[in-house]
């Protein structure tokens, strides 16, 4: 057990970060479009979008000339696609389990702090006990404003009865290292999820870049 870590507990973002979403995302959006005669988004485009969410993937693929109320449409029938398969090829990112075990072993306790609206949170995650069994899950509707603003993390942190200097956040996109940094706690990127080729996580200004979930291990001082 480790005795000399100062960091106490771990937030994550989900998608991207813990599980491997992105076909099931990408796959609602190829949906619409092969009912609607479109090109599919290809499975590069949908590792680069996918942390941005839905909106993000359907104007991949119907680009940015719609109106509000015609992108509105298509983003409810996105998400009704999505939670019809919302796990058929998602699953966990390589040694996300291994990691777990070993804050496990050394009693840091860990959450998710997510964008992902609650109802699709929830449905997903019964297929991950033991990731719906953490210690604290915020999603992106539990407040009124989400990631970037630091609001959800910092209630995270008050749900652990942590402060934020002893809590590292991680997760693949920029506005997850916003949202840590502006809350005050050890901002990690996850460099193997879904990263924007014009958007590196070298110039996210984290404070450390992992390029697998085991990487978060040495940070914590855990062997």
């Amino acid at each position: 057990m480790n005795t000399n870590n100062p960091i106490k507990a771990v937030l994550f973002d989900l998608d991207g970060t813990l599980l491997d979403t992105a076909l099931d995302l990408g796959g609602a959006a190829n949906m619409l479009l092969a009912r609607d005669n479109l090109p599919l988004l290809s499975d590069e485009v949908i590792h680069q979008t996918a942390s941005q969410g839905s909106l993000a993937l359907v104007k991949a693929g119907y680009g940015d000339q719609l109106t509000d109320e015609q992108y509105s449409t298509l983003r409810d029938q996105f998400l009704s696609n999505y939670t019809n398969y919302i796990n058929d090829q998602t699953s966990y990112f390589k040694s996300v389990n291994f990691l777990l075990d070993q804050l496990d072993a050394n009693n840091i306790v860990w959450g998710i702090v997510t964008n992902k609206p609650t109802l699709y949170t929830q449905q997903l995650l019964k297929h991950y006990r033991r990731l719906e069994n953490c210690a604290v899950v915020i999603c992106g509707d539990t407040l009124n404003v989400s990631k970037p603003d630091p609001a959800p993390l910092l209630l995270a942190a008050d749900s652990l009865n942590i402060a934020p200097k002893y809590i590292a956040y991680v997760g693949d996109a920029r506005t997850d290292i916003q949202s840590a940094n502006s809350a005050g706690m050890l901002s990690i990127a996850a460099n193997y999820g879904y990263i924007p080729v014009d958007d590196p996580t070298s110039d996210w200004g984290s404070d450390h870049i992992i390029d697998h979930a085991k990487d978060l291990l040495p940070l914590l001082s855990i062997k």
